[in-house]
């Protein structure tokens, strides 16, 4: 049997205080609001934040309890975001006091990469992908 074709779509979470996401994103990565849907016969208020076409983030309002997990939690640890100048993001995010964890090092498939946080601590993998890498440029 073959497999029908299967393409990532987007992350969902949810956060405390949707204006100030909305904003944060869009001043650090220029993602822009693309779908809001307003609370309608008792389903969730939701909107989508688009990166680049087809590449999206889902938000979901009214967070009110910060998940807590041990650093050996299985689950979800973070979302990656493709940059093409780690270091010019780093300094662009620097203006908005935003810094990574640690500086930014060398990924074991030819990349280099930075973790941030957003306003409501979901973790952001950012990753300047090398042409050689083996991941992402099928250059297995």
């Amino acid at each position: 049997m073959t497999i029908p074709a299967v393409r990532f779509g987007h992350v969902a979470f949810r956060v405390a205080d949707v204006e100030r996401s909305v904003k944060w994103y869009a001043d650090a990565f220029g993602a822009r609001k693309v779908f809001h849907a307003e609370p309608l016969a008792g389903r969730q208020e939701l909107l989508f934040l688009e990166f680049a076409p087809g590449q999206h983030i889902e938000i979901f309002t009214n967070g009110s309890e910060r998940v807590t997990a041990s650093a050996n939690a299985i689950g979800y640890q973070h979302y990656c975001l493709a940059v093409d100048d780690i270091d010019g993001l780093i300094r662009h995010l620097a203006t908005m006091n935003v810094h990574p964890e640690r500086p930014v090092r060398e990924g074991r498939a030819n990349y280099r990469i930075a973790f941030v946080s957003d306003p409501d601590s979901n973790v952001i993998e950012l990753m300047e992908i090398r042409p050689e890498s083996a991941i992402y440029s099928g250059g297995r």
